[in-house]
């Protein structure tokens, strides 16, 4: 369902999507909106384009949003979603003042359907999870992506939302609803992956860098040299995820069943 996002002006809009096996496990996708389409990297940032672009995004458990985490069936949970998504708008900051607002509200919204989804086992977590892949928009460049991560059970354990234009600078050119199932699904090269992957954090080296070859990862604040290296040694399954424009998230599934951030990754 889409609202106008009122305190950001004309143009400024605000999109909600639920998907889940029931209500209990379900995620929700929030996107606020401006006024036209993003330009492509190699294009001048203030032309004016049709579409409306995403310029925030946020993907949560259900059970975690408040208004929508009493409803039991797809009826309540329609009737509650208005108060979320306003609820939702109204917390973010505003955005920046467009100089060209008028023109790229003239340029108006694009039509077509981007919407598209993926359902990819997590082979190297085992029998049961899996990854669901999906996109949600009129056109790709601005549509916004989310990836779940879910146990056998169907509980979501992790959850990352990435607008279409970065989604584009990881794979090639986003036209069709086509080219963006074939780019969702591209994670599947990556789902047997473990940590063994991960750079080992050497003797000496007191920042949290580890440079391998053509590659930098920052380890998260929460593992040293010693946790770190033993994640290495552990082989836990592991992820790249929730690509942006310099770098991703390494996401692992822990002992505990938790798919926990242990740092991010980017080219040299």
């Amino acid at each position: 369902m889409s609202l106008p996002w009122e305190t950001a002006g004309p143009g400024y809009s605000g999109d909600a999507l639920v998907r889940g096996p029931s209500c209990a496990d379900a995620v929700v996708l929030f996107v606020a909106r401006r006024p036209g389409g993003e330009p492509k990297f190699d294009e001048a940032p203030d032309k004016v384009l049709p579409g409306n672009a995403p310029i925030a995004l946020e993907i949560t458990p259900v059970a975690s949003v408040p208004a929508l985490a009493r409803a039991g069936d797809g009826t309540a949970m329609t009737k509650a979603l208005p108060a979320a998504l306003g609820a939702w708008l109204r917390a973010q900051a505003m955005p920046q003042k467009l100089t060209n607002r008028a023109a790229l509200i003239a340029a108006g919204p694009t039509t077509g359907d981007c919407s598209v989804s993926d359902t990819l086992p997590w082979t190297a977590a085992g029998r049961g999870y899996h990854i669901d892949a999906f996109s949600d928009g009129t056109d790709c460049i601005n549509a916004a992506t989310a990836l779940v991560i879910r146990a056998p059970d169907g509980r979501p354990l992790y959850s990352a939302a990435t607008p279409g234009f970065i989604v584009e600078i990881y794979h090639s050119a986003l036209r069709t609803r086509a080219d963006m199932k074939k780019a969702l699904a591209g994670i599947e090269t990556m789902t047997e992956d473990t940590t063994g992957k991960l750079p080992e954090w050497p003797d000496g080296l007191a920042e949290r860098e580890i440079t391998q070859g053509d590659f930098t990862t920052t380890v998260a604040e929460s593992f040293d040299r010693t946790s770190w290296n033993a994640l290495r040694e552990a082989q836990r399954p592991m992820l790249a995820v929730d690509p942006g424009i310099e770098s991703v998230s390494l996401v692992v599934l822990m002992p505990d069943g938790r798919v926990v951030e242990v740092g991010r990754s980017r080219q040299n």
